[in-house]
């Protein structure tokens, strides 16, 4: 049935590279049309019969909705810790969305409000201002480093972005490291330990 859709070679002749091209896409073109003709023809049939498009087995788009997934109690604790993992650092970003919904990047200055002293309930806060020099994403170990000089001393600190003791958390200015003239392409600003303290100067 396909050979009457080759192109005629003459005997002797060498088949070009146009030859070899028109006989892929003939037979490509006359299998995709016995194909269309097969399932419309079908199709055809099974309606004369009575059936729905609906019911037949062929068809695989229905107006039903995907049954959900079957969750077996049967699972790995690594996946059951992960679930409880991911359902705690929701309710925790809910819970403190001053720290955790203030987006901000490697690069900029904050400033973090934070329960100083006395339990999570004391009034006695403290305000930190720093260099963003790293973020580390870890689940509910999430932390950043910040950097800033105090008297003279460069200073660090490690603070905990899911910790009850953090009240707020505001960005003082964007892109602090290069005052905007340039963006910040590194995720770790570890090079400023070397550098001039006064590059990671927050506090005035």
């Amino acid at each position: 049935r396909l050979i009457r859709h080759l192109p005629s070679l003459n005997i002797g002749q060498q088949p070009s590279i146009g030859f070899v091209s028109k006989i892929r896409s003939s037979n490509v073109s006359s299998c995709f049309n016995t194909l269309k003709l097969f399932s419309t023809s079908k199709l055809e049939t099974n309606e004369t019969a009575g059936i729905s498009r609906e019911e037949m087995p062929f068809v695989h788009f229905t107006g039903e909705k995907p049954k959900p997934k079957f969750k077996s109690p049967r699972k790995l604790a690594s996946k059951l810790f992960h679930e409880l993992n991911v359902e705690t650092i929701n309710k925790s970003a809910e819970g403190n969305p001053n720290v955790l919904g203030v987006p901000f990047r490697v690069g900029d200055a904050v400033e973090i409000e934070m329960i100083s002293q006395g339990g999570v309930k004391s009034k006695d806060t403290d305000k930190v201002r720093g260099l963003v020099i790293g973020k580390v994403n870890r689940g509910l170990g999430s932390s950043i480093h910040i950097r800033d000089v105090l008297f003279g001393q460069p200073v660090e600190r490690k603070i905990p972005l899911h910790s009850p003791l953090l009240k707020s958390l505001k960005v003082i200015e964007q892109n602090f490291l290069h005052k905007r003239k340039k963006r910040v392409k590194r995720a770790k600003l570890y090079y400023l330990r070397d550098r001039n303290p006064i590059e990671s100067r927050v506090t005035k």
